[in-house]
């Protein structure tokens, strides 16, 4: 059975209960109001029968009534304080005995303070009248509840068919985005990643469709970066393998006669390959949270001074400026050390890289709170060169990116430095930002660290 079956059998069933048990309680209730309504119309019209009585015998000496019309609908007896009949429009017994007045209503009919006789009623439960005469006095009532249970009925009716629609379209309305859901799930388990759900609401039901959409968003955008991570690792393959075959087969052909330069070549590109495997393997443990981490106390102060003894002499050989601003002398991490001498180091290539002869690279320490009271370090890795392009800023993190696409990857490492920058970062708690320099040429990137970490 469907979901809109069973919703649409479910409302029916909640309505069909709730509307048969409303109109047994309507029923109950207007059948009680109704009897008493009726019981009290009674009284009243015997009271005016009685007065009528009275009235007659203090003008005629006798108890038949005038204008019989005043107790027309009603039964009753005249019987004087001898016990004779004396009056009345109730049939008697064929015997011509009175009937039996113990069930009857009696009501006194006096004449200047005195009782001349009484008046007995008879009601829908007299049993010693006739069929024939109990039979007008159920009629009205009978008829008036004959009436509601009909039109009750037809309410019932209408209420079931208008339960019905209203159930159908409810059904339909639940279940068309959860078809919609559905249908967009199975293209996307067939690897269509592009397809949206495209439900517009705004109750839990667009939300859950709002969040759908996300999902399929998050997987194309996985899914071409592993298309494109593919595709970047194979291109970045392809050069190293291609100079490493064609210098082993020239030397295997005699083209090439051994020498030292030769194998400085092939080691050269097998180092690149390794570098590039290196990266790639770290860059896949941040991303999926698996990078390990051996957190220990560090002085800010150490990390920044080692930074710079381990590039000065590449720096000093590209005739660089290398220096450290130390504007968090106090600050300490606890951080895995080795990854972020592998960050920095990621970072300053990258600076000496970037920037021309002559130039200038600052490494610096910053301390900060944000607005939840956490305290952060940010080491700042600043150069003089052109800086980044504002196409660039948000994707300089982005694998195998280089701000200028000719750079070939002797010139410009495996474009996986600031990628894993991020993971680093990430991993500890923290982030990455890129940003041009406000004050002169170039660009800073920071690797922004909560000063005390509690992430594992």
């Amino acid at each position: 059975m469907s979901l809109r079956t069973r919703l649409t059998v479910a409302f029916v069933a909640v309505s069909l209960v709730a509307i048969g048990i409303a109109a047994l309680l309507i029923n109950r209730s207007v059948s009680s109001s109704f009897h008493h309504f009726a019981a009290h119309v009674r009284e009243d019209q015997q009271l005016a029968v009685a007065e009528q009585l009275s009235l007659t015998y203090s003008a005629t000496g006798s108890f038949q009534l005038r204008r019989p019309g005043v107790g027309r609908g009603l039964h009753y007896v005249v019987v004087d304080p001898g016990g004779a009949v004396v009056g009345g429009n109730a049939r008697l017994e064929r015997s011509g005995q009175p009937p039996d007045l113990a069930r009857w209503r009696p009501i006194p009919v006096d004449v200047d303070g005195r009782t001349v006789a009484t008046a007995y009623f008879a009601d829908a439960g007299t049993r010693s009248l006739p069929r024939e005469a109990l039979a007008p006095l159920r009629i009205a009532e009978d008829v008036f509840l004959q009436e509601i249970g009909t039109a009750l009925i037809l309410a019932l009716v209408a209420g079931v068919a208008a339960a019905v629609a209203m159930a159908v379209y409810l059904a339909r309305q639940i279940t068309r985005p959860v078809r919609t859901l559905r249908e967009t799930s199975e293209a996307i388990a067939q690897g269509d990643f592009s397809r949206r759900t495209g439900i517009q609401r705004t109750d839990d039901i667009g939300a859950l469709a709002r969040s759908f959409d996300q999902m399929s968003a998050t997987l194309e955008r996985n899914e071409e970066s592993r298309r494109q991570l593919f595709a970047d690792i194979a291109h970045e393959l392809r050069t190293p393998l291609a100079v490493i075959r064609s210098t082993v087969q020239a030397l295997g052909d005699g083209v090439y006669k051994p020498s030292a330069d030769h194998v400085e070549t092939v080691m050269r590109r097998v180092d690149m390959l390794t570098q590039l495997i290196n990266d790639v393997r770290d860059l896949s443990l941040a991303d999926v949270g698996q990078l390990r981490l051996e957190r220990t106390g560090v002085a800010v102060r150490t990390l920044l001074n080692a930074a710079r003894e381990r590039h000065a002499p590449l720096a000093a050989e590209r005739d660089l400026s290398l220096r450290v601003e130390h504007a968090a002398d106090d600050a300490e991490l606890q951080i895995d050390r080795t990854r972020i001498d592998q960050a920095l180091d990621n970072l300053l290539r990258n600076a000496i890289t970037h920037t021309p002869t002559g130039g200038s690279i600052t490494v610096r320490a910053r301390q900060s709170t944000d607005e939840q009271g956490q305290a952060w370090v940010s080491l700042d890795v600043a150069d003089s060169g052109p800086g980044f392009a504002p196409d660039d800023l948000t994707r300089v993190f982005d694998r195998f990116y280089r701000a200028d696409s000719s750079r070939s990857r002797a010139q410009g490492g495996t474009g996986l430095g600031l990628a894993i920058v991020r993971g680093i970062g990430r991993a500890h708690g923290g982030e990455a930002v890129a940003r041009n320099n406000a004050d002169g040429p170039g660009a800073t990137v920071s690797l922004r660290l909560p000063a005390e970490s509690t992430a594992s």
